[in-house]
């Protein structure tokens, strides 16, 4: 996964749900990048953590300053925390054979699948397992009516642009695959590897792909709101499935606040550059609707104050 320039703030987020993605660009850039093909396996997950500076106006007076911080919902279960690195769960550990494996179906995939697709590959060398890799790539929209259109029926507020000067760049959408959301037995999936070994075969190539739709199961959504070379970023992640948590290396200098905007809990995060000061910044909320529960994450590159973003937040709230 290819990491930005920025090392010093990077947050490694874990969650389940989650595929092998870069979650963010400034936070969430590319999907299936070029990388390193050893270390993508091992750095799983990485984001660039959102960040605020400036003072607070249009919040309430009253904050609390936490290390690590975490959101619950209206029934008081966590929906986003924040942890050191240290008590993350430990990487999954690949062979050689699974590393190159696993390095030529998302190659393949990301020369091979258009955008908002998914297919079950079947790679014929290092496999002697026999398995198969489930690719996808999200949806990519430059209109934000036909944006809105795939979003219909979900309750995610998706705004035409940020403080009047910021307008809508484009977004990206991450579905599940359908294999994801229904698993087959595993007599299915042993009879699809062995169907695509043999069109391999046949093929002559060292590859099969079949493909499979996605689902309208959604993982998060990445809007993107520019002027000029200036950018922020809006991610949104579906964490009603359990909370949805952020690993922050402990050699990363931040400050965090737990705030309140209008009457929402919602945590703001300020990185420290080299010398100590402020760097980029971060806001994060749950929308609270018990059964369609979505976290909210600003990430600004645009040298903000810590005002403008709680006032980007509050228009979410509107």
């Amino acid at each position: 996964m290819t990491l930005d320039k920025d090392q010093d703030l990077k947050a490694l987020f874990h969650d389940p749900q989650i595929p092998d993605v870069d979650l963010t660009g400034e936070v969430m850039r590319k999907l299936y990048a070029e990388r390193n093909k050893k270390e993508r396996f091992f750095v799983k997950y990485k984001v660039s953590m959102l960040v605020v500076a400036g003072m607070l106006l249009t919040v309430s007076s009253g904050f609390a300053a936490v290390k690590y911080g975490v959101l619950k919902n209206e029934q008081g279960q966590a929906v986003y925390e924040v942890k050191p690195l240290k008590s993350a769960p430990p990487q999954t550990k690949y062979s050689e054979e699974d590393t190159q494996r696993i390095g030529m179906s998302q190659d393949l995939a990301e020369e091979l699948l258009p955008d908002g697709s998914a297919a079950i590959f079947y790679i014929v060398p290092n496999n002697p397992n026999k398995q198969t890799d489930t690719r996808f790539k999200p949806f990519v929209f430059n209109d934000l009516s036909a944006l809105r259109a795939k979003m219909a029926g979900k309750p995610i507020t998706i705004l035409d642009r940020l403080q009047e000067n910021y307008k809508f760049e484009n977004a990206k959408v991450f579905f599940q695959p359908v294999d994801k959301v229904n698993p087959p037995t595993p007599d299915e999936k042993a009879a699809t590897a062995e169907k695509l070994r043999k069109q391999a075969e046949e093929s002559g190539k060292d590859y099969a792909m079949m493909p499979i739709e996605l689902s309208d199961d959604l993982l998060h959504l990445r809007t993107v709101y520019k002027q000029g070379d200036q950018e922020v970023a809006v991610t949104v992640i579906k964490s009603n499935n359990g909370p949805f948590t952020a690993y922050i290396d402990e050699k990363i200098d931040f400050d965090q606040e737990k705030i309140t905007v209008k009457g929402v809990e919602m945590l703001y995060t300020e990185y420290k550059d080299k010398d100590g000061k402020g760097g980029r910044k971060n806001i994060t909320w749950n929308n609270g609707i018990s059964g369609s529960e979505y976290t909210y994450q600003i990430d600004e590159s645009a040298n903000m104050s810590k005002e403008d973003l709680v006032k980007i937040a509050e228009a979410y709230l509107n």
